[in-house]
């Protein structure tokens, strides 16, 4: 085997770690020094580097998630220099990898922006890949580092005919052959957008660094650093950081060729949506997934009220008090019959942020193909009826992000061009169905009736995390107050992601500075899977100002599996007997003050507690904890709907 060749194109020293403190054991993760220290003037570690380039990267992140691992330590040691301190940067450990990758994904969800989960090689790296492929599936900016084994043991592997095994790295499946230091690595091209390994030399590695954040940035996906453990402490010239400012603009941006495509296409789309008898607007998932929130929100204010507003099952990103709001299309998962009528019978359809997934699709129902002209604008490309555009090139840049193209639309929209006044259309808008039944009908707390208390109490800019669980099904029968965010991972569909995903979101919000609601819907099935991150939230609590409130809906096991198939089986089941509302003293917590937990077993017991105004409000700084009884077997209507077996 042909050994590694060391480059180095500048002097590169090993240095003795000079951070300020070992990885912190106290509930209080900030108590590092806070006066502002200047980064050294002439030479910097690569590892403090890392940490300084993220922050450029995302001057809203000041939050990194890590569990430590002997490969990783040298790293993490200097996420605790003083010129990073000052910043107010801190690592938040998780309680597992798997946990660590949906938490990373749940604050990027939330700040908007790229997040940073930090695992060692192998036993670590692997427990977070299904993470990991939860934010590429969910379009999550998620970097996972890696410290890994070290350059120089790479080197002693290729210069010696000894097989030398190493912890945490399988051996060869021929006994006589040497491990392959690589072999995590092979595994996650699939799914995540790049993947780049340090090295000894440094005028690489800063290539490599900020192509890593720059590709995460744009693509809106996961992304790889693999950091040998002996790279950390070697130094550079801490002036690169300030010489070589860090941009994620594409190279085409601005360009002649970017202008032109957007104008030729802006006239064309604005064109047919003046001259249009019926049009209709549907905005999806992935405008807000690429950070096209205040540009959609804006576009779409300016409309007339002759244009239909839809939105999708993973989307809930339109005002629904918008009187032209229409509803929820999903093709056959649609609010309702009148809904899905409406938006398919329109003779100009256009999409801001097509996600053709099954399970925002309706099963792949949705139907834009009745309308005269169809416009679908998606991150990669946009398509004009049967006319494609890519936006995104071959060399993997885009000619032009979907903010910046709702943006340029938005300014090209001139409402007096339109043929159809406000009046020619009649406008109908979806009222979920409401809970009838006889309060005292059921000894548990329905979910049909959980849609109605959420119909009520859902707040305006509030974050509305859901799991993968029957109650997302009846999502479309819950009214959401304007600018409520919904995060899920019904993508995906891994159980137990939202848990970890809303310690994310807490963190991202506290960080932040915002003073906005954390909901989360949690069910008992898929909280075991991960119910370990509740702790995470007592840990900190010295440092969460705004902690969430949380649904644990107990319906005694995998009660969308029962619809599915084996409604009785044991396969189904789970260990029903967990003292839910008691687990976070179990945690460290302390009832009354760090939390507050309850159990309600039914619905007078339900309307008892968020009838008095003391339990519901004024109590963002303490976690609160209901858990739900609800029915085994019950399900909302829309399940049923779909099931094809019971």
């Amino acid at each position: 085997m042909t050994p590694i060749q060391l480059k180095s194109s500048e002097p590169v020293t090993p240095i003795e770690s000079k951070t300020t403190s070992p990885i912190l054991t106290s509930t209080n993760p900030i108590n590092q020094p806070t006066t502002p220290i200047d980064i050294p003037s002439s030479e910097i570690a690569i590892g403090e580097y890392i940490f300084h380039r993220i922050m450029q990267s995302n001057p809203k992140l000041k939050s990194i998630f890590a569990i430590p691992g002997d490969f990783n330590l040298n790293l993490l040691e200097h996420a605790y220099s003083p010129s990073l301190t000052s910043k107010n940067l801190k690592l938040v450990n998780t309680c597992n990898e798997l946990n660590g990758a949906y938490v990373a994904d749940g604050y990027s969800k939330v700040i908007d922006g790229l997040s940073v989960f930090i695992s060692t090689f192998g036993v670590g790296e692997l427990s977070a890949l299904n993470g990991i492929s939860n934010a590429f599936s969910e379009y999550g900016p998620v970097l996972h580092i890696v410290g890994s084994t070290s350059i120089q043991s790479q080197i002693q592997q290729n210069e010696t005919n000894e097989v030398l095994n190493t912890h945490h790295l399988v051996p060869n499946h021929d006994c006589f052959k040497r491990p392959d230091h690589h072999v995590y690595q092979k595994m996650v091209g699939a799914i995540s957008c790049v993947q780049e390994s340090l090295d000894y030399d440094m005028n690489s590695n800063l290539k490599k660094i900020d192509n890593v954040l720059k590709t995460i940035i744009q693509e809106r996906r996961p992304g790889y650093l693999f950091v040998p453990c002996d790279v950390p402490d070697l130094l550079i010239d801490s002036n690169k950081l300030y010489n070589s400012p860090f941009s994620s603009k594409s190279k085409y941006q601005g360009s002649e060729k970017s202008t032109k495509l957007m104008k030729d296409i802006s006239n064309i789309i604005l064109t047919n949506l003046y001259d249009s008898s019926n049009p209709s607007v549907l905005a999806d998932a992935l405008s807000t997934r690429f950070g096209a929130t205040k540009p959609l929100n804006e576009f779409i204010n300016n409309l007339p009220n002759s244009v239909k507003l839809f939105t999708t099952n993973f989307s809930r990103n339109v005002d629904e008090s918008k009187s032209n709001f229409i509803g929820v299309y999903s093709g056959n998962a649609s609010s309702d019959k009148t809904t899905k009528s409406l938006f398919e019978n329109s003779d100009f359809v256009l999409v801001l942020g097509y996600w053709d997934g099954e399970m925002n699709t309706g099963g792949h129902s949705s139907n834009f193909n009745n309308a005269k002209t169809k416009c679908i604008i998606h991150p990669d490309y946009i398509q004009i009826n049967d006319s494609f555009y890519l936006t995104k090139q071959s060399d993997g840049e885009r000619l032009f992000t979907i903010s910046e193209f709702i943006e340029f639309l938005n300014s090209q929209l001139d409402t007096s061009q339109f043929k159809t006044s406000s009046n020619e259309i009649t406008h109908y808008k979806f009222e979920p169905k409401q809970y009838s039944e006889s309060k005292d009908k059921y000894p548990y707390i329905p979910q049909s009736y959980l849609n109605d208390h959420f119909s009520k109490t859902l707040k305006e800019n509030d974050i509305f995390i859901v799991d993968t669980m029957s109650f997302a099904f009846g999502l479309t029968d819950i009214k959401f107050p304007k600018n409520t965010r919904l995060i899920t991972g019904m993508n995906y569909g891994s159980i137990g992601y939202a848990l970890p995903a809303t310690f994310g979101a807490t963190v991202a919000l506290n960080d932040l500075g915002t003073n906005q609601r954390v909901l989360l819907v949690q069910g008992d099935g898929g909280a075991q899977m991960t119910i370990q991150e509740l702790s995470s939230f007592m840990r900190y609590s010295s440092i969460l100002k705004i902690q969430p409130k949380i649904y644990l809906l107990n319906n005694d096991g995998y009660t969308i599996e029962r619809k599915i198939n084996g409604a009785t089986r044991p396969y189904n089941d789970i260990c029903g007997n967990w003292k839910w509302f008691k687990l976070l003293d179990v945690w460290g917590g302390e009832q009354g003050k760090t939390h507050d937990s309850i159990k309600l077993n039914n619905i007078e017991e339900f309307d008892k507690f968020f009838d008095d105004s003391v339990n519901v409000e004024n109590r963002n700084h303490k976690l609160q904890f209901y858990e739900v009884i609800g029915g085994k077997f019950d399900v909302s209507y829309r399940v049923d709907n779909m099931m094809t077996k019971n």
